[in-house]
């Protein structure tokens, strides 16, 4: 078959797939007509696994991932904001070691006046927690659409959104991971949409040395502050018994910024098992989890020092406060 006849996908394929010495990432234009190719259908099943695992293997580029960022953000259908909201916050790796404590720093900062939008996925993997399955009892509304997640945020709501309710294709894609045996760009793709255009946005990595992704995505979407570090299971959640490097990148100075945060609490066992209701029993000061609690503390600190720009005593300091005076609220 010659070139001319060749289905108009393959040219992606043979620009990723060719020798070492021959093939090239791809540029962000490419990235995002490939993008669109596969959002309207116009790739065989075969077509999309090659791509995907080829992807996998070279590893992505800054701009092959602003590129899919761009093109997935273009077909949102985000309401028009009179303000930036504070805090995006993703939510995509799951659980197993520990509760997802994460949930209870974000609750913290709404009951704090703090506009955040948590969005995640329920994942594929029953060995993992996710954030959507302990929402209800810790009073999260969960939004069905980028406008219906905007409108409780401005009533002062911690508020979750599902992948399904806002780029259900690219959904389909992450869940292909069971099939394809590893992640795909896309699972990073996600983490970085910051679909309502937050002016900081955080997300938790498994492995050093990506942030430089997500921070170029960051400043390609004029995110005032971008957080990154490598968090508990993957997750934005900080490890308050281990020394934890946090990544900020500032689009005001295009400037990049890390802050060796030290551990506040000694080594910890991790519990063998923990049940659903943890977490409402750690909020409500009828269970004892030094780890839990620290964790919270410092997670919320983190988030703190972005929003704010405080250093990291100050962001302590009222991070602590507002964990003892959580039950005063109504």
């Amino acid at each position: 078959m010659s070139d001319s006849m060749d289905h108009p996908f393959t040219e992606f394929l043979r620009i990723l797939g060719k020798g070492p010495h021959s093939r090239r990432p791809l540029t962000e234009d490419e990235a995002l007509r490939a993008l669109q190719m596969i959002l309207a259908n116009q790739v065989t099943d075969k077509q999309l696994g090659a791509f995907l695992l080829l992807m996998r293997a070279n590893g992505e580029t800054p701009s092959e991932l602003v590129g899919f960022v761009k093109g997935l953000r273009s077909t949102l259908n985000a309401p028009n904001l009179d303000e930036r909201i504070d805090l995006d916050w993703a939510a995509y790796a799951g659980k197993w070691r520990y509760p997802p404590y994460f949930l209870l720093s974000i609750k913290l900062l709404v009951q704090n006046g703090y506009t955040v939008l948590l969005h995640g996925d329920a994942g594929q993997f029953s060995n993992r927690t996710y954030a959507h399955s302990v929402l209800e009892p810790l009073g999260f509304y969960q939004a069905c659409s980028l406008s219906d997640a905007q409108h409780a945020i401005a009533q002062g709501r911690a508020t979750y959104l599902g992948l399904e309710h806002f780029a259900p294709a690219v959904r389909g894609i992450l869940h292909l991971k069971s099939e394809l045996g590893v992640r795909t760009v896309f699972n990073t793709a996600v983490k970085c949409l910051n679909p309502l255009n937050a002016r900081v946005a955080v997300q938790g990595i498994y492995h050093k040395g990506v942030e430089n992704l997500h921070h170029a995505v960051a400043l390609a979407l004029q995110t005032p502050c971008n957080l990154v570090f490598k968090g508990e299971g993957g997750e934005a959640e900080i490890r308050p018994d281990a020394l934890s490097q946090l990544y900020f990148s500032h689009k005001e100075h295009a400037t990049q910024e890390t802050v060796a945060l030290k551990g506040q609490i000694e080594r910890q066992e991790r519990p063998k098992t923990w049940e659903n209701d943890h977490l409402l029993e750690l909020w409500h000061a009828r269970l004892n989890d030094v780890y839990g609690q620290a964790c919270v503390i410092a997670t919320m600190a983190v988030a703190l020092m972005a929003v704010e720009k405080w250093p990291v005593d100050v962001a302590f300091a009222h991070a602590d406060q507002a964990w003892q005076n959580r039950l005063a609220h109504p």
